[in-house]
């Protein structure tokens, strides 16, 4: 799991633009690489994680909840200011509040719905579509759960929960550290396709329709935003 994890972050850290703006009282000194700038932003650089594993439990407890180990192992690996990967959204962590985007995705009204159901939010879609949840309603060793999408237009609606599309986190990382190598020279829709064949048992089977619809929209975007649609 550490070199997955690790794989992530290198590929994360070479496509991020890793800004940030500038707060008085919450920026933390040791993560600014750079002095802020006229506009109030500065490039902040990754530090080693230094949270205790405790915390994470403690934050388990307090929603009636559990994060897979993996999941715990990768969020505390290092002090990061973005989680911005483009087609989805992860959880950052700073060291004046290392837990406070865990806790936001958890602490409201939609999140409670969806815990009462072994639904744990833990991230979100890229396109503002939904949350990202673990599904823990079957038992999984280390509580290695799959990843659906929790859709905010239909929260109490047969349709608000995907298909699974990745098997476990480690599976995310896996995908999502491909994306982020290949962004670079390929397009986002050429892209993901891939996701099938790195997840076979997740985005490769329930999630194939999720992740080729996410494929047709990107490919109009890319359609219209270049001037060939029609007037």
């Amino acid at each position: 799991m550490t070199d997955i994890i690790e794989s992530f972050f290198k590929a994360f850290f070479s496509f991020s633009d890793m800004k940030a703006v500038y707060v008085l009282g919450k920026t933390s000194p040791e993560m600014m690489a750079e002095p802020i700038d006229s506009e109030g932003w500065y490039r902040w650089k990754p530090i080693n994680g230094r949270i205790n594993i405790m915390e994470y439990h403690a934050v388990e407890d307090k929603f009636s909840m559990k994060f897979p180990e993996s999941f715990i192992e990768w969020h505390k690996a290092y002090f990061f200011m973005d989680g911005d990967c483009s087609i989805l959204r992860l959880p950052y962590s700073e060291p004046n509040r290392p837990l406070e985007q865990l806790i936001d995705e958890l602490d409201n009204d939609f999140a409670k719905h969806l815990i009462k159901q072994k639904l744990y939010p833990f991230a979100q879609g890229g396109n503002d579509e939904g949350a990202l949840v673990f599904d823990a309603r079957e038992k999984r060793s280390h509580h290695d759960y799959p990843i659906r999408v929790c859709y905010y237009e239909f929260l109490y609606d047969h349709e608000a929960i995907s298909e699974i599309i990745f098997s476990s986190f480690s599976k995310l990382l896996e995908c999502m550290t491909y994306f982020l190598n290949e962004i670079k020279t390929q397009k986002d829709y050429e892209i993901i396709p891939h996701f099938l064949s790195i997840d076979p048992e997740g985005a490769g089977k329930s999630g194939i329709d999720y992740w080729l619809g996410l494929v047709a929209y990107y490919k109009d975007n890319a359609t219209y935003f270049n001037g060939q649609h029609d007037l």
